[in-house]
This record gives structure tokens, sequence and C-alpha cells, in this order.
């Protein structure tokens, strides 16, 4: 079976494309926030594209165009921001609603889109962010004091109390305005102790999920009323390495990239 998969998101199918090679004959067709790489290129590159299945991830024009060029958008596999926000953007939002009524199967890929996703196709299924836990092993050394780091997000902008609580508890606090290269990753997070996530959306971003494998434990949505204490908690080092361990035993369990190609290579076979 040949499976076209046009878009990425976060490396999500760059991670799980390893793991399903063997078993099915995979065309990933990429592209740029370039003008020409979203519009015209992408439109080429899909009417040459040939498969048994077509997996678009995001709902804008990726999947739209998929839809309208090849009468088959088998899977729509919505990340976040498509549905979030697009969907209920005048200029965008009827492009978001086509492709969920019109594709065969929909995924979504934080828990937090279900109540969305779910109100404009309740077959909609959850396949979990994938997680390469061999490379974001688990750390061996821990700083004391803890040492934390937060990438700015361009949607939220990191709260002054997270910061002054973080001082206050002698933390040192890094603060990424640039993001570091995908393979580069792993030993960046390896390096901090703690890592703080967004707080705006309930639910892990992918980095986050990446340091958690790591063994970093973390200050995130479900602390945004209990900073204080969260903090606090995690400035005795031996608490660190406590939730460390326990994020990555969560990561190992439900977000290991074997575990999801395996869900993903199920859903694939059983599309007719």
């Amino acid at each position: 079976m040949k499976v076209v998969i046009v878009n990425d998101c976060s490396h999500v199918m760059e991670d799980l494309v390893p793991y399903l090679s063997e078993r099915f004959d995979i065309e990933l067709i990429v592209r740029s926030r370039g003008l020409w790489s979203k519009t015209f290129g992408l439109l080429l590159k899909v009417l040459r594209a040939k498969g048994d299945v077509f997996h678009v991830n995001y709902a804008l024009q990726d999947a739209y165009l998929v839809d309208k060029l090849k009468r088959r958008l088998d899977v729509l596999h919505v990340h976040g921001s498509d549905v979030r926000w697009a969907l209920h953007s005048r200029k965008y939002g009827w492009i978001v609603r086509s492709n969920l009524k019109n594709a065969g199967v929909v995924l979504y890929a934080t828990p937090d889109l279900e109540g969305i996703v779910k109100k404009f196709r309740s077959d909609a299924m959850y396949l979990p962010t994938p997680v390469r836990t061999d490379v974001f092993a688990r750390k061996d050394h821990y700083n004391d004091p803890p040492r934390a780091v937060y990438f700015r997000q361009y949607y939220e902008e990191l709260s002054r109390d997270v910061i002054e609580l973080l001082e206050k508890s002698g933390i040192p606090l890094v603060i990424m305005e640039k993001n570091v290269p995908y393979e580069m990753m792993p030993d960046f997070l390896r390096k901090f102790d703690i890592f703080i996530d967004r707080f705006t959306i309930p639910s892990f971003s992918k980095t986050c999920l990446e340091a958690m494998s790591c063994g970093l434990a973390t200050i995130d949505y479900r602390h945004k009323n209990s900073l204080s204490s969260r903090i606090t908690f995690l400035s005795d080092i031996s608490n660190v390495k406590k939730i460390g361990d326990e994020n990555r035993r969560f990561v190992v369990e439900n977000h290991d990239v074997k575990k999801v190609a395996d869900m993903l290579a199920g859903i694939w076979n059983d599309i007719k």
C-alpha cells in the first residue's frame, strides 16, 4: 500500500515515518511557509502524487487541495491552530469546516481538541503526539539548584509572576527567543531540569513531551493557579528528580513513537 503524506507539523511525521516505512510505501510531501511553496508549489506536488491513501496534516489549503484534486481526503490530521483559531476565522473557517466534513477519517493531536473537533465529526479519533523516547533519552545529571527553560510563544507571554517566583526560589531561568534545531534539541533539553510549557492551551506541547521524556519536571497549564506552590516544590532537587521519573514513565507509556506508529498503521490498514 502506498501512503502519500501531505505536510508535517512539529516533526510529527518525520518522527513516525521511519517506523512505518517497513510496512508501507510512503511519499512525504513537505512545504515551507513561502508563498510559492504553500500555493502553486504544493498544487503541483499534489497533482503529481499517486497513492492508495492520502494523509494530510493541518486542515487548511493542504487538505482542501487534496480533497479537490484527488477526490480522496482519506485522513485529515488536525494539530492545533487550524481548529483552535482558523476554524473560527471569517477568512479560513469555511475551508476547515469543509475539510472536516469531507475527510474519511479525522485525527486530532491533543486531548483538548476533542471538544472542538467532535462538534463537527463525532467519529474523530485521538492520535497521541509521538516522541522518540530513545533519542529524547533520560538525563543522568541534575543541576542544584535546578535550571529552568522556557521557549517564547507567539500567542502568549510568560507571566511576570513566574519569573519573579523563580528568582525568589533561586531557580535560574533561560528564555529562548529562537528555535533550537531539532537534531540538537535532545542534548539542549538535558542541560535543564525544569521545562516551562504554555499556559493558555490546556495540553502539553510536543517540546514539553520531549522534555518530559528526558526526565525534566514541568510547570504547565495544570499549575497556572498554583504557581507559587509548584515552584517552591520544584526548588528542591529531590522533587525535580521524582517528577522527572514520573514524566518519563508517562511519555514512554502514552507517547512512545513505536506505539503511536502502530496505532496509525492500524488506521491506514482499515481504510478501504
